[in-house]
């Protein structure tokens, strides 16, 4: 049942309600009425929701198949890895440009004494 999926979309996005009905364009009345099965969502809703979480799988959503995640924007331990290891050579880089300013000024100290 895709008013089912909605909710789970909706608990995974970490949006309060009232932003993820903002987010969709309707109000969190209509919102509820939906994830309480009282009402269908209609193919614009799910094209929004598409639109606007596009890591959700529409095969799922839609066809219940597969993933809610698409395959190629799912976990991906070696992007992860790769992330870490720029950021830690960036830390590097900068702790290296301040161990320079201080040793510069540590001369500079020394030398007005």
């Amino acid at each position: 049942m895709i008013e089912i999926k909605i909710l789970e979309i909706f608990n995974r996005s970490g949006l309060s309600r009232i932003d993820f009905a903002n987010k969709l364009g309707i109000s969190n009345a209509v919102l509820s009425h939906i994830t309480s099965g009282r009402n269908k969502a209609s193919l614009d809703l799910v094209t929004t929701i598409l639109h606007h979480f596009p890591e959700i799988s529409a095969d799922w959503l839609l066809l219940d198949k597969g993933d809610m995640i698409r395959a190629e924007l799912a976990y991906n331990p070696e992007k992860i890895k790769e992330k870490l290891l720029s950021g830690i050579e960036s830390i590097r880089k900068a702790a290296d440009t301040a161990a320079l300013k201080l040793d510069a000024l540590e001369q500079e100290i020394r030398e007005l004494k």
